[in-house]
């Protein structure tokens, strides 16, 4: 491997490494500071074209999940994807800290307080990757950095890449040889039985942080954790006098370790929502970010064996009765909520509920069949003496929204109503320069997957002008503010 990859990353020492790839410290010299970053790089061992071929497709699963989750404090970022001389790499930012394995000592046993504050800590994180539906499989304290500045549990290693088995030929009853590409996601002591059938679901990773919790507990190795002899179930009540913890805080991991997924939580947000309800507030909600860009299976072709996909479980837990209609007034359709207006309303409801608010917003606009439908979807999840002025002034911003769209249906469209749209524009072609200008521009927004995006809207709609591409990766901006200024900056390039 060179010294120095893609002109400014310069290789520091070694990481570790698999069958299927290596990490490397890195600094990266063209930034104040020469900060520290992880080069994780694509080498197999086996050589076999079918097992290089689906090695670097979950390579590339990887970068891509990597960017979609990246926006989290709890998630390393992406800086990086590239191919230099026939090989693959990553690069990553670096987590100054310890991973969980060295404080999780056999012996060592944490308190009660401790341990509920690392559950919901990673909970809260994980709550976001599977918002994101992205399930992790691979769990373990190895890859949970207690990070050094504040203490918070990062999660790492979001890549499969390592665990693509090599090729093995048999042969058929019929004498003709066929391929076996076995692909075992996870690690020994914290996969549970559905995840080593190769069909992961979302309480998958909920038994791994059980597993991981009472292995705190009990100061004992995940493999050696015992069962109850007459359930065969990993549980609170077979450790004996080796815990001495709540009830409740048993209950839940109880919950959580249990054989059959479908009695565990569904997914990390209920598992999470329990700790607070039988602890109160242990640490902070789960963030919620969009995704930036629209995962499709033609970009990123699915591995049957992987089950990447989690099949339908139970409704979300976030999803609540369906509300009464407001008595004063019937409030406009829901088609009629600007992007304004939900930017408004996710204000409000961050002021009220914190950072889980915008997961409980999309959830109840999903939801929602009218505006006061979802005026009260949002209200039921306001402390009481806070529900009255909440509803009032959602009210006023989902009232605002439908008179603005109203307005609106009365003006012309804005690519003839603006003075610079003129026909020549609306209608010119794409040049090699403006999509330069087009990466350059989002890339300053989103970061290095840009480009990626701006190749796939092209791919996607050959003959597409210059406007319909702005139009079509200012999808990928959430805020309005970033759209707007996106937008002018192209537009006065035509």
């Amino acid at each position: 491997m060179e010294d120095v990859l893609a002109g400014h990353y310069q290789m520091v020492r070694h990481l570790g490494g698999g069958g299927f790839g290596q990490t490397f410290l890195a600094q990266d010299s063209h930034l104040p500071g020469r900060p520290l970053c992880v080069v994780k790089q694509l080498k197999p061992a086996s050589t076999d074209p079918t097992s290089l071929e689906v090695a670097k497709r979950l390579f590339d699963r990887e970068a891509e999940t990597l960017y979609r989750l990246g926006s989290h404090d709890q998630i390393p970022r992406l800086l990086a994807h590239f191919e230099q001389n026939s090989e693959f790499y990553l690069v990553q930012e670096y987590i100054a800290g310890q991973p969980l394995d060295k404080e999780l000592q056999p012996g060592k046993q944490l308190a009660e307080e401790a341990v509920i504050s690392l559950l919901s800590n990673v909970l809260q994180v994980l709550a976001f990757v599977h918002q994101q539906h992205v399930i992790h499989r691979d769990i373990k304290p190895a890859n949970l950095i207690r990070r050094s500045r504040d203490n918070k549990i990062v999660l790492i290693d979001f890549g499969a890449v390592k665990q693509v088995s090599s090729q093995t030929v048999c042969s058929s009853a019929g004498g003709n040889g066929h391929s076996n590409l076995t692909i075992a996601i996870g690690s020994p002591g914290y996969m549970p039985s559905e995840q080593q059938s190769f069909q992961p679901r979302f309480s998958s990773d909920i038994y791994a942080v059980g597993i991981v919790c009472l292995q705190a507990l009990a100061g004992l190795p995940a493999r050696m954790l015992p069962r109850e002899e007459a359930t065969g179930e990993i549980c609170c009540a077979a450790l004996g006098d080796r815990l001495s913890i709540s009830p409740q805080l048993a209950a839940i991991l109880d919950k959580m370790v249990r054989y059959d997924y479908r009695q565990r939580y569904d997914n990390a947000m209920a598992a999470w929502e329990a700790v607070q309800t039988a602890f109160g507030r242990t640490g902070p909600e789960p963030i919620y970010q969009p995704m930036a860009i629209e995962t499709t299976e033609a970009a990123f072709p699915a591995i049957a064996t992987e089950a990447l996909t989690p099949t339908p479980t139970a409704p979300s837990p976030l999803a609540s009765p369906a509300p009464a209609v407001l008595p004063t007034q019937q409030l406009p359709e829901p088609a009629n909520l600007s992007a304004e207006a939900k930017y408004q309303l996710e204000r409000l409801l961050l002021e009220a509920i914190g950072p889980v608010a915008p997961i409980l917003l999309n959830t109840a606009i999903a939801q929602s069949v009218t505006l006061s439908d979802l005026v009260e979807r949002l209200t039921s999840r306001i402390p009481a003496q806070g529900q009255s002025p909440f509803r009032q002034q959602a009210s006023r911003i989902v009232q605002g929204s439908s008179s603005a769209a109203n307005r609106a249906h009365t003006q012309p469209d804005y690519q003839t109503a603006a003075a610079p749209m003129t026909e020549a524009i609306a209608t010119s072609t794409l040049t090699p320069t403006f999509t330069k200008h087009c990466e350059q521009e989002l890339a300053k927004a989103i970061g290095p997957i840009a480009s990626m995006l701006v190749q796939r809207a092209i791919a996607r709609q050959p003959q597409i002008t210059s406007v319909q591409l702005i139009e079509a990766l200012a999808l990928h901006l959430r805020d309005p503010k970033a759209v707007e200024k996106f937008r002018a900056t192209l537009l006065a390039l035509l």
